[in-house]
Parts: structure tokens; C-alpha cells; sequence
């Protein structure tokens, strides 16, 4: 990582303090003194524009495997030669080695240990991008599959396992692609609690085309969320291309599902008595998420309970507020048995996930 920063840098100097000097220092004079630029085929290397003195001639970077000598500090020079995706220069072998992130860790863990449980502590092999962080999407072999950040963390954003996984039981590199885009920008760039101010994800995370500001709605383009394919007065939502009727058809007009309007309302009552110096004690607003439904955990008073995502309460998951298991409670085990239990076509892993697993009393994954 350190390596790839120096070399972004680099790049940056080179440009400021060589290639826009050329007028300045007699820059085009010495190109055209130099020999031709050399012709190369970067191959999997990184080809930098106008690396040389003065950018005369572009220049690429090998990209080293993992365990070939590498120069653990540069200054001042764009290298030649730099670690390829995945991988760091150790400063003290000054070798090529995996990067010291927490997927490339868990994916070396993965592959030390003999999986001998049953689901769900069964998970695919962690997927980590260039840099060695996570991809979007971490699956439960062929159960559920669900949104994480680039620490493995797992984030707003499920689907049932066989619309994503291949062949081999890992996640579909084409599929992960459309999941989880959205939930991954609001984590990165958080806003505050989700009331429907933040642009609206589907359930699997993935940007929802169909988006409303207070008096339009529009279509987004899938690749970019800041295009805007057409827009429509709220009151013609079913005149979109992008409406579905099965994804936004208990949405009213104001484009606000249950629980947005339930929080903004009470909002609003805490603001009124606010202005009148009055402070609403025990009053605990709804915890929506990023699809405008219900968040799996939700507290009222003295305790804290998992519900589905219309809000209604699953039985035998309610615990003291102020208990030990409320402290790390989250509910993720009884939404994803809720969300299996609804599936069509269940394969044999889901039927047993389903009919021998117990969740935690809080919700949780044991």
C-alpha cells in the first residue's frame, strides 16, 4: 500500500515539476534532442503517460509477483518495478508479499482451516479486490449472500445465494458487479440514521433506478448514480420506465415507505415540543434501512427486539435493553431464516439451515 502511495506521488511531481515545465525550462528542445521512444507492451504492468524527464516518453511499471525483490521505499523517482494487485513490499525482506489486509488474512485463514461445521459458519472464500480489501459481497455457500464493507464487515444489502452464486460455489464476478454499490457509498460517505434523505437502495444494496426528491422523481442510469435518464412530477411514478411494480408498489406518491414517514413524523412531534422547551422522554423513533423498510433490530423502552422488514415482531427474540445481549445485538440470523423461509425452491443447505439451526436469543448467529 505504502508503495502504491509513494508511486501516486511520484506521478503527481513528475507531472507539476516536468511535464508542464517543458516551456518553461526548455523542455521541448531536450525531447526533441533524445532518442525515439522506446515501443513496449505494458502486458499486466501499469503504463504511466509521459513518466520520463521532462515527459518526453511514457514508461511502465512491472508488476512483481509475490516473493520477487522489491524496493520497500522510493522517493523523488517513478519505480519500474512495483508489487502487482494484492501484494505489499515487506520493508524488512524487501519482498513481495500478500498485503496485510484483514481479507487477505481471512482468506489465508480460510484456506488453513477444515470447514467441519454446519452451515451458516460455512462462508465461500473471501473475494479481495487489487488493493487486498473486500469485495462487496461475502456468501453463505449456497444460503444467503450479503453486502460487506472492504474490512468484511457485513453492511445493509442480502440475496438468497443461488441468484449469485456460479459454478464452484463463489459469487458470480459479473453479479457482484450489481449488488451493493449503494450501501457501500453510504458507509463510506455516511449521512445521518436512513429517513429517505439518502438516495434509496434496493434490498440487495444495489442503487434503486427509480429515485425521488421532495418533487420530482427520476431514473438513474445503472452505472452512474449521478445521471438522470428522465424525470417525472412524483404524482407519475407508474410512467417511468425504471417503475416496477413489485419493487415500488407499496411506495406512496411522496416516494416515503412506512417506517421513512413513521420516523419522519415522529421527528417532527420531538421538534414541536423541542421549540416549546419541552424534552420527549422514552421516546424511541423507528430504525429504517436503506430500502426504506423496517432495520432488523428495533428498541422500545425497556428492550430491544428483531423484526422483519414490514416492522412485525419475530417471537422469542426480545431481550432486556440493557443486557448483555442487547449490546451486540443486530438480528441478522432471524431476518436471514425469514428471508430462506420465503424461497420458493430452497436447495438442501437452505432446508437445513432452516430446519437445524437455532439463532442466539438475540437474533444472532450463534
Amino acid at each position: 500500500m505504502l508503495t502504491r502511495i509513494v508511486l501516486f506521488l511520484c506521478v503527481i511531481v513528475y507531472f507539476f515539476c516536468h511535464v508542464n515545465s517543458q516551456f518553461r525550462f526548455g523542455c521541448d528542445d531536450f525531447c526533441k534532442e533524445q532518442d525515439e521512444c522506446p515501443e513496449f507492451d505494458c502486458g499486466n504492468g501499469t503504463l504511466i503517460r509521459n513518466g520520463t524527464t521532462c515527459g518526453c516518453c511514457d514508461i511502465c511499471i512491472e508488476s512483481l509477483s509475490e516473493g520477487e525483490p522489491c524496493e520497500a521505499a522510493l522517493f523523488a523517482i517513478i519505480p519500474r518495478q512495483a508489487c502487482g494487485p494484492g501484494l505489499a513490499c515487506d520493508k524488512a525482506t524487501k519482498k513481495c508479499a500478500p498485503a496485510n489486509t484483514q481479507c487477505v488474512k481471512d482468506r489465508a485463514n480460510f484456506y488453513n482451516q477444515l470447514l467441519f461445521e454446519e452451515f451458516p459458519n460455512q462462508k465461500s472464500a473471501p473475494v479481495c479486490d487489487e488493493q487486498g480489501f473486500y469485495k462487496s459481497l461475502v456468501c453463505q455457500s449456497d444460503i444467503v449472500c450479503y453486502c460487506v464493507d472492504k474490512d468484511g464487515n457485513r453492511i445493509f444489502g442480502t440475496e438468497v445465494a443461488p441468484d449469485i452464486v456460479g459454478e464452484g460455489g463463489s459469487p458470480d464476478p459479473e453479479k457482484m458487479e450489481a449488488y451493493c454499490n449503494c450501501s457501500r457509498d453510504f458507509v463510506e460517505f455516511p449521512k445521518e440514521a436512513p429517513d429517505g434523505n439518502f438516495l434509496r437502495c434496493l434490498p440487495n444494496g444495489h442503487y434503486d433506478p427509480l429515485q425521488c426528491s421532495e418533487n420530482w422523481c427520476y431514473c438513474m442510469e445503472d452505472a452512474n448514480p449521478d445521471t438522470v435518464d428522465e424525470a417525472r412530477f412524483n404524482t407519475s411514478l407508474r410512467d417511468l420506465k425504471c417503475y416496477d411494480e413489485d419493487v415500488h408498489g407499496h411506495i406512496d406518491p411522496t416516494f416515503r415507505t412506512r417506517c421513512w414517514k413513521e420516523r419522519i413524523g415522529l421527528k417532527r412531534v420531538v421538534r414541536k415540543h423541542e421549540m416549546q422547551g419541552i424534552a420527549l422522554i422514552g421516546l424511541d423513533l423507528p430504525r429504517c434501512d436503506l430500502d426504506g423498510s423496517y432495520a432488523p433490530l428495533q428498541c422500545n423502552k425497556d428492550s430491544c427486539y428483531c423484526v422483519n422488514k414490514e416492522g412485525e415482531e419475530f417471537g422469542g427474540y426480545r431481550v432486556p435493553r440493557n443486557s448483555k445481549e442487547a449490546k451486540d445485538m443486530d438480528c441478522r440470523c432471524a431476518r436471514d431464516k425469514d428471508l430462506i423461509s420465503h424461497v420458493t425452491k430452497k436447495t438442501e443447505n437452505m432446508k437445513r439451515f432452516l430446519e437445524r439451526y437455532s439463532c442466539s436469543k438475540n437474533g444472532n448467529y450463534v
